[in-house]
């Protein structure tokens, strides 16, 4: 198994630092990858405000650190180009033992995992007008098991067109319907306005439940001279919503719909898993 001290490196910004670790090799590569990025990489985190772990989604949980530092705030970042399968499912479950909150990303290899990594210690450390910071992922992410990370952009103008490519990008079979809280980074160029800030917004609360708290920030890139790119990290998300087709969580042969007493659920005519509820939203 690789040690801590081989799979060490840190990223510190804003007087806060942010200790990034990889298992697996495409978590490595991320890890190394942050290190040498824009976000600022130090060898100097005994005591870490947050740890990132960045985990190879085909990592077998026996594989995994037997311990992560301890910090205010625990999270690992896998991503995975599908809905998860059983094995992938017992990596989530195995990690979600040793982390606060387990963020689900799209892709499959370690540039994915790398700009997941990126972009998350980047809405919690980057400077705006309104800055989302530790605290406030702390607020949201250590309470809940499971999060999950997306990123949208639109042209200059239709922030509600970002938020919903941003919810379209989360990793595959992820339900917002149980969200309970959500961070909304919102970039833009030196026109964006107060009211584009609102409409963002106003486009996530109306995908998340009417309880969820919704904690917003904001920045001017001058590189988004034409473009509106909204980041969000969605905490207590679900994933185990499927649609007919899909794999069973069991043994991964196809699902089948049927329906009793007006409710529609999926079955697995090969194993008999039964009670998978369909997914509600697309």
């Amino acid at each position: 198994m690789t040690t801590d001290e081989e799979l060490r490196v840190a990223a510190d910004a804003l007087g806060e630092s942010v200790l990034v670790l990889g298992c697996g090799d495409a978590g490595e590569a991320a890890a190394t990858a942050v290190a040498e990025a824009d976000v600022p990489a130090t060898d100097d985190a005994a005591t870490p405000d947050a740890v990132v772990l960045a985990v190879d989604g085909a990592t077998p949980p026996e594989a995994l650190p037997e311990s992560v530092p301890e910090a205010p705030l625990v999270v690992a970042v896998v991503a995975l180009p599908h809905r998860p399968d059983p094995g992938e499912r017992d990596l989530l479950a195995a990690l979600a033992e040793r982390v606060d909150s387990v963020v689900l990303a799209p892709g499959d290899d370690a540039a994915a995992l790398t700009d997941a990594v990126g972009t998350l210690v980047s809405v919690v450390r980057d400077p705006g007008f309104v800055n989302l910071d530790l605290a406030d992922a702390r607020t949201l992410l250590r309470p809940v098991d499971l999060a999950a990370l997306g990123v949208g952009s639109s042209e200059e103008g239709a922030p509600e067109d970002a938020a919903a490519a941003a919810f379209a990008s989360l990793p595959a079979g992820v339900e917002t319907d149980p969200a309970d809280g959500v961070l909304v980074d919102l970039l833009g160029g030196p026109a964006m306005s107060v009211e584009d800030v609102s409409d963002a917004v106003t486009a996530v609360r109306g995908r998340v439940g009417p309880d969820a708290h919704v904690i917003w920030g904001g920045g001017v890139d001058d590189d988004l001279a034409e473009t509106v790119r909204v980041r969000l990290v969605v905490a207590s998300v679900a994933n185990v919503r499927a649609a007919p087709g899909d794999p069973c969580p069991r043994c991964a042969s196809s699902l089948a719909a049927y329906s009793l007493g007006g409710r529609t659920t999926l079955s697995c005519e090969h194993c008999g898993f039964a009670g998978v509820s369909v997914r509600l939203r697309e």
